[in-house]
């Protein structure tokens, strides 16, 4: 399975810098990172990380509101069009997510497209049925 973790972060100056403090005194890598503002001077951080249940247990530790959330990660080709080809495949099978973001795996060939959705299982299962290759933990992760 893989995971998100999710912070709910204050928009101050330096709080962003907390949670990567964490990470990195834990060597914990970030792969994937969106950050969006939600109301009143708070935001949500959703990030991939190469070790997300320890991530998740040392943030929340430091006084950090963290989740983790599992997630689906699909390949999506690196190029024009890439996004609007995947979208019309994750339509094709049905799947409605709540949040996404991407992050480009290597210029000009492949990308991740990681969502996050209600019924995971389901998901997994609907989008492999249309042909969408969901990318193992490890290469989420980056671990070798």
């Amino acid at each position: 399975m893989t995971y998100q973790v999710s912070i709910f972060l204050e928009n101050k100056l330096g709080h962003l810098e907390k949670v990567t403090a964490v990470l990195k005194d834990a060597q914990i890598n970030i792969r994937s990172l969106h950050l969006n503002h939600t109301a009143n001077g708070w935001g949500i951080l959703n990030l991939v990380v190469s070790n997300p249940e320890l991530a998740y247990q040392l943030l929340n530790e430091n006084g950090m509101s963290a989740a983790l959330r599992e997630i689906v990660v699909v390949k999506m080709a690196d190029k024009p069009g890439g996004l609007d080809g995947l979208l019309k495949d994750i339509v094709n099978a049905g799947v409605n997510f709540t949040n996404a973001y991407g992050r480009v795996v290597n210029d000009g060939d492949s990308a991740f497209f990681v969502i996050d959705v209600q019924d995971i299982p389901d998901a997994r299962t609907n989008l492999a049925n249309v042909g969408l290759e969901i990318i193992a933990d490890h290469l989420v992760y980056g671990i070798k």
